[in-house]
């Protein structure tokens, strides 16, 4: 009888253990989702990394082989991802799990307010570490992009700057005397025109020669000087 009671009471010992060792590990399947996750983004950046949610509740099969992880949307980026969980073993699963990448960029702030048309230099700029998941697209992260540039619209201290806040600079403006190079590489004549309208570098503007009278399109090459090249 004794020999009985023991072998029952050592049986109940065991069966959380074999139980356990049935189960796949919750903290297994974390860590090898953290684990591609890291390796699927620029070692370059900085990111924070949500763990992966997993029911604690769920019992899915040991797997023998490898998980295997999967993004549903083909790649990781910044913001929440969806990720897929596979067992190829002996016992085949496959579960969802979602991760949020939080990134991190030193990103361009403005110090000093903007008016339409400034001109924007290095005083106006600083930088600071923003979570860039949560900014539009376009933002800018290099002063050269902005310096010397013009601003398109009254912009607050302390916004991010976007390609969108400023254009090129005017070089030529409506109603000003400008030099119109003309003919071809070698051999240039240059005359006095007046532009019809505002240009900015590359750009194609009516200009009228005050020699002939004639409106032309020239194209704006620098300050107070367009070319039409035959």
């Amino acid at each position: 009888m004794k020999t009985i009671t023991l072998t029952f009471y050592l049986l109940l010992l065991a069966s959380p253990l074999t139980a356990a060792a049935t189960f796949q590990s919750l903290d297994a399947i974390q860590e090898a989702v953290q684990s591609f996750v890291e390796s699927s983004l620029d070692p370059a950046g900085q990111y924070q990394i949500s763990s992966a949610q997993i029911d604690p509740r769920l019992q899915l099969p040991a797997c023998s082989e490898k998980l295997e992880i999967f993004p549903q949307s083909g790649n990781i980026r910044p913001g929440r991802n969806t990720l897929g969980i596979r067992c190829v073993g002996i016992n085949n699963w496959t579960i969802y799990s979602t991760v949020i990448v939080k990134s991190f960029e030193a990103v361009l702030i403005l110090t000093k307010q903007l008016s339409r048309n400034d001109k924007i230099s290095l005083e106006h700029l600083t930088t600071e570490t923003r979570e860039t998941s949560t900014l539009h697209p376009g933002y800018l992260r290099d002063p050269n992009d902005v310096i010397n540039k013009q601003a398109t619209r009254t912009i607050p201290v302390g916004s991010v700057l976007y390609r969108f806040h400023y254009r090129e600079p005017t070089l030529v403006k409506r109603g000003e005397r400008v030099s119109i190079q003309s003919g071809k590489p070698g051999l240039l004549i240059t005359s006095a025109g007046v532009a019809m309208a505002d240009g900015i570098k590359g750009q194609q503007i009516s200009v009228k020669n005050l020699s002939s009278q004639r409106v032309i399109q020239a194209t704006v090459i620098k300050l107070g000087l367009v070319s039409v090249y035959f």
